[in-house]
C-alpha cells in the first residue's frame, strides 16, 4: 500500500515566543499538542503571532523537527490586518497552496481569515473548537459599545459558517459548543487538555488546612478579562474582614497584571493577593496546585478550561462559573453565575468552613478528572485525526 506523507497547515492566534531562533510557548501549545494533527513523517506548518523575548525561562520549548513556523507580521490584530495586510495575505495564501490540508483552532482571527482565503483554493479543512467566539470577544473588554457588539456577532457568524461546512470538527466540550456551533462534517469531542492522572488515595486527612493561611488558586492569562481574575480579587475583598487567613494565588502573566494589582490595592488586600508568575506545564504546575486548598475558575466564558481539569486531577475542590463546558465538570452546588464576586465569596467561605465539603468535592473532582486522562483522550483524538487524514487522502488520490 502506498504510504502518504501529508503536509498540514495549522493556524491560530497564539503568540509564540522566540529567542535565538528557538520557539517557545507559555505551556498551552507544546510539542505534544502540535503533534496531534500529523503522523510521524508528516510536516506541520504553523502560522501564528511571534514575540521576541530576552529570556525563555519558564517557557516550553518547541522541538519538533517536522514543525516549521511562518509568523505573520505584527503582533496586534490592527497592524496584522492593516499595515501588514498584503504581506500577511501573501504568506497565508502561499501556505494554503503548499499544504495538503488546513487545521484551524477557533475562535481565531487569523483562522477565520485563512478560511476566507481557502474559499478560493478549497483545500480540505478541519477545526478544533475550543471556545465560544462571540462570548470570548464580548467578555474580552470591560466596556463594550454597540459597534463592538455588532463586530462580535459578525465574527461569531463567520465561525458558525465555517464550522457548519468544515470537513471535520473536534470540540473540547461534550455538549455545549456542539449545540451552539453544529457541523455537517465529521464530528467528535476531546478536551484539549493533556493531563496524566496519577493514581492517588483520597483521604479526608488530606483536606486539613493550615490555620494561618487558606490558599486559593487560579490560573489564567492576564491579556484579557474573561478569566474573571477581577471577580476573584473582589471576592477576597468581601472575605477580608471575616476571614483574614484567606490568600489568593494567581498563576499567569500578561498586559493586565498592573490593572489587577491596582484592583487589589484599592480594596486594601494587596497583602492577600499573590501573583506567582508562570511555570512550565506538567510537574511544576501540579506541584503548585497541590499546595492549594481550593481552586476557583470564575470565568466569564470558557470552552473546557484546562487549568480546572488539572486542579481536579490532584483532588482539589473547586468553585467555578456556570459557563461553557464547566457544568460538564463540576457538581451543580459548586457553580456560580459569572460576574458575581459576592456569590463566589460565599462559596469560598463554605469550603473554608468545612473540611468534609472539601473532601467530598475533591474526591468527586478527582474521579471526574480521570475521564480526561491523556491516555483516554489521546486515543479519541488519534482516531479523529486519522479519519481526517483519510478524508484528505481520498481527495488527493
Amino acid at each position: 500500500m502506498e504510504k502518504f506523507i501529508f503536509k498540514c497547515l495549522y493556524v491560530h492566534d497564539h503568540k509564540f515566543k522566540v529567542n535565538d531562533n528557538m520557539f517557545y510557548s507559555e505551556g498551552k501549545m507544546t510539542d505534544e499538542v502540535l503533534s496531534r494533527y500529523i503522523a510521524f513523517q508528516d510536516s506541520l506548518s504553523v502560522i501564528s503571532r511571534i514575540e521576541e523575548i530576552d529570556d525563555p525561562k519558564g517557557l516550553s520549548k518547541i522541538q519538533g523537527i517536522n514543525v516549521s513556523f511562518f509568523p505573520v507580521k505584527g503582533l496586534s490584530f490592527s497592524k496584522i490586518f492593516s499595515y501588514y495586510f498584503l504581506a500577511n495575505t501573501k504568506l497565508i495564501f502561499s501556505n494554503i497552496i503548499y499544504n495538503d490540508f488546513v487545521v484551524i483552532r477557533l475562535p481565531s482571527f487569523l483562522g477565520v481569515y485563512t478560511l476566507l482565503l481557502n474559499m478560493l483554493i478549497r483545500k480540505k479543512f478541519f477545526i478544533e473548537m475550543v471556545g465560544d467566539p462571540k462570548e470570548a470577544l464580548i467578555t474580552s473588554r470591560e466596556n463594550i459599545n454597540l459597534p463592538f457588539k455588532l463586530f462580535a456577532c459578525i465574527f461569531s457568524g463567520l465561525n458558525s459558517f465555517f464550522i457548519k461546512r468544515a470537513d471535520g470538527v473536534i470540540y473540547v466540550t461534550q455538549f455545549a459548543l456542539q449545540k451552539a456551533y453544529p457541523t455537517n462534517g465529521l464530528a467528535d469531542y476531546a478536551s484539549n487538555v493533556e493531563v496524566l492522572i496519577q493514581e492517588r488515595f483520597i483521604d479526608i486527612k488530606d483536606y486539613e488546612v493550615n490555620e494561618k493561611n487558606f490558599k486559593i488558586g487560579l490560573i489564567g492569562s492576564f491579556n484579557n478579562h474573561y478569566k474573571g481574575i477581577a471577580e476573584a480579587i473582589k471576592a477576597i475583598g468581601f472575605l477580608k474582614n471575616s476571614m483574614e487567613n484567606v490568600e489568593l494565588h494567581i498563576l499567569g502573566s500578561g498586559s493586565l497584571e498592573s490593572h489587577y494589582r491596582s484592583v487589589a490595592k484599592e480594596l486594601g488586600i494587596n497583602d492577600l493577593v499573590f501573583f506567582d508568575g508562570i511555570l512550565k506545564g506538567g510537574d511544576e504546575v501540579a506541584k503548585w496546585l497541590s499546595s492549594l486548598d481550593l481552586y476557583i475558575q470564575p470565568s466569564y466564558t470558557e470552552g473546557l478550561p484546562r487549568a480546572l481539569i488539572e486542579a481536579m486531577s490532584v483532588g482539589l475542590p473547586a468553585v467555578a462559573s456556570n459557563v461553557g463546558g464547566i457544568p460538564e465538570l463540576l457538581s451543580k452546588d459548586t457553580l456560580i453565575k459569572p460576574y458575581d464576586s459576592e456569590a463566589l465569596a460565599k462559596k469560598i467561605k463554605d469550603f473554608v468552613d468545612s473540611q468534609q465539603l472539601r473532601f467530598e468535592q475533591g474526591k468527586l473532582n478527582y474521579q471526574k478528572a480521570k475521564e480526561y486522562d491523556q491516555n483516554v483522550l489521546k486515543k479519541r483524538r488519534s482516531e479523529f485525526w486519522q479519519s481526517a487524514r483519510d478524508i484528505v487522502k481520498r481527495s488527493l488520490v
